[in-house]
């Protein structure tokens, strides 16, 4: 079935193709225009059609812009992972320097943004989802949504940021809702109803239940994943193990190809027990698949010990919850501590209750737990010493950096006021160089800000202060706009006659990475604030690239102030 609705996306694909190319007024190539088309329906004829046109043979900058575009898209909408950014980028530069491109430039910036989430950037994709989200036009509902949906899951996975994602999720429906959308309707309740959790319980449901309503009205199999989270949720908060019985077992019954997880199986079995009937139990557990993690494991454990409590078999609950806490115990969470918690104190009631032999298993047990969570305190404790300490190095690194930034603009600011020379020439020399300048004061201003804010969000824990401490002991970066490496270029080429130009024309072996230092060193520009711009780790880096960028990389036998000499002298 689905090799018949391929064959006819292409067919559709080439029609619109044949009708595009006898019109005459198609602005860019008529196949790629078919690709775009078919992008949101059949992602897999888009990619087929996209791969089959051969770039290098598309007349125009634009169509050759559009092709990277709507390949990177078809990849990340097939699940096809980015190894490499060099696609999209080129869409990005086009449509950075058109700017009647509105639509085409937000998805650009949108799939750069997933593209460098894929390649495991973060920071980098967030600035690009909020790019995408600042130049998108106010209509521009479907591609509004999206964006928004990306920043949100992106909150919450990386940023622990629930309160934004909740807002930035809102917005989404509103934009999806107006293009009636309803794949990514299902898929932003479904998102919320899971953030909101046991902290909201009528927020969680009412969204859950919107989501499992609109996936039954358009028959998505996306109902039962929703269906098990509102089962998880009816069991665990209200204790309405009826109602959490029904839904797993419907999902049990009619979905279980269609669920990734392996919850709803745990929770029909745990609620058939709570409401009397552990022979309905037994046939469901019966069909649940082995373990395949911890998590698994530590659920299965779980219902070992369910079923003992259910025939009032003490010794054996008190055993299989001990077994459930060891699968568990690495692979605790913030949704699971209320969880483990309960199972606790149950365990400590009921084992004070049980024989002698249990009761000195659970003791050896909780000394062992006590134990670790000792040596966890105290490594939390001295990690949280070492961190405050890097962090005052790290900020008065910072601090350092901006004060010489500082006076450099100014010393730039104040010749730019007092030179004799013709206005228009001051301009590009020094007013060019002030402003690419004053977009990295403010980029360094921008990360330390962010980071303020990542330490002031934070709640103090083992992994926020593993991660503090890996990435305050990352040396200090920015990113810089392609405008910025322009600017500076264009000022070194009219203060020393187009030495950049004349460099990048004859050496041509030199890496992009270079030609940005040897304009920087052109600038008299200090070691530490090249250091930041070209995300060197120390500053001998620099000091290592002007000695040996002329004799080493260009080949010839001088340094690099007799190559900057004997050019104004036009003696190479």
């Amino acid at each position: 079935m689905r090799g018949y609705v391929t064959i006819i996306s292409v067919m559709m694909a080439v029609l619109v193709t044949v009708v595009a190319g006898c019109g005459g007024a198609a602005r860019y190539d008529g196949r790629l225009s078919a690709a775009d088309s078919l992008m949101r329906s059949a992602p897999d004829s888009a990619l087929a059609i996209v791969q089959a046109v051969d770039r290098d043979s598309l007349a125009t900058a634009a169509d050759r812009a559009y092709h990277d575009l709507l390949l990177t898209q078809a990849r990340y909408r097939c699940y096809v992972t980015a190894t490499s950014d060099s696609d999209i980028n080129r869409a990005v530069d086009y449509y950075l320097a058109h700017s009647g491109e509105c639509e085409k430039l937000t998805r650009a910036l949108l799939y750069k943004g997933a593209v460098m989430e894929e390649l495991g950037h973060p920071d980098s994709a967030m600035i690009y989802y909020k790019h995408a989200e600042s130049t998108a036009a106010p209509d521009d509902y479907f591609n509004l949504g999206y964006t928004k949906m990306r920043i949100a899951t992106l909150y919450q996975d990386e940023f622990s940021q629930d309160s934004n994602a909740i807002i930035r999720l809102k917005d989404a429906i509103r934009c999806f809702e107006i293009v009636k959308d309803t794949n990514y309707l299902i898929s932003c309740y479904g998102h919320l109803g899971a953030i909101c959790g046991l902290v909201y319980p009528d927020s969680t449901k009412a969204y859950l239940n919107e989501a499992i309503n609109l996936a039954i009205q358009t028959n998505s199999p996306k109902q039962y994943t929703y269906k098990s989270k509102l089962a998880g949720f009816y069991f665990y908060h209200d204790q309405d193990y009826r109602a959490a019985k029904e839904l797993a077992m419907d999902v049990f019954r009619n979905g279980r190809q269609y669920s990734r997880e392996t919850q709803f199986y745990y929770y029909a079995i745990w609620s058939y027990l709570k409401v009397g009937q552990p022979d309905s139990a037994k046939l469901v557990f019966e069909a649940t698949p082995p373990p395949c993690d911890q998590v698994d494991s530590m659920n299965m454990y779980q219902t070992f010990a369910e079923f003992a409590k259910a025939e009032n078999d003490l010794p054996n609950y008190s055993e299989n919850i001990v077994k459930s806490h060891k699968s568990g115990i690495s692979y605790i969470t913030d949704k699971q501590e209320d969880k483990v918690k309960a199972a606790e104190f149950e365990y400590d009631k009921i084992d004070a209750e049980s024989l002698a032999s249990s009761e000195s298993q659970g003791k050896r047990f909780l000394g062992l737990v006590s134990s670790l969570l000792l040596v966890v305190v105290l490594i939390l404790i001295y990690l949280i010493f070492r961190l405050r300490h890097t962090i005052k190095k790290r900020n008065k690194e910072r601090a350092d950096l901006e004060r010489t930034l500082d006076d450099t603009i100014t010393r730039l600011e104040q010749k730019l006021r007092d030179s004799d020379l013709t206005p228009d020439y001051v301009s590009k020399m020094f007013g060019y160089r002030v402003d690419a300048l004053n977009e990295l004061f403010s980029s360094i201003k921008f990360q330390s800000l962010k980071e303020q804010k990542d330490r002031t969000r934070r709640i103090v824990t083992l992994s926020s202060v593993v991660r503090g401490l890996s990435e305050i002991y990352k040396p200090l970066t920015v990113e810089l706009s392609d405008e910025f490496w322009d600017k500076m270029k264009m000022s070194v080429n009219v203060e020393l006659k187009g030495i950049v130009s004349f460099v990048e024309k004859n050496y041509p072996s030199l890496t992009v990475k270079e030609l940005r230092l040897f304009t920087m060193l052109c600038a008299k520009i200090s070691p530490q604030i090249i250091k930041i711009c070209l995300n060197y780790s120390h500053v001998n880096s620099v000091t290592n690239g002007r000695r040996n960028i002329v004799k080493l990389k260009m080949g010839l036998d001088m340094t690099f102030d007799e190559f900057v000499e004997k050019y104004m002298k036009n003696e190479l």
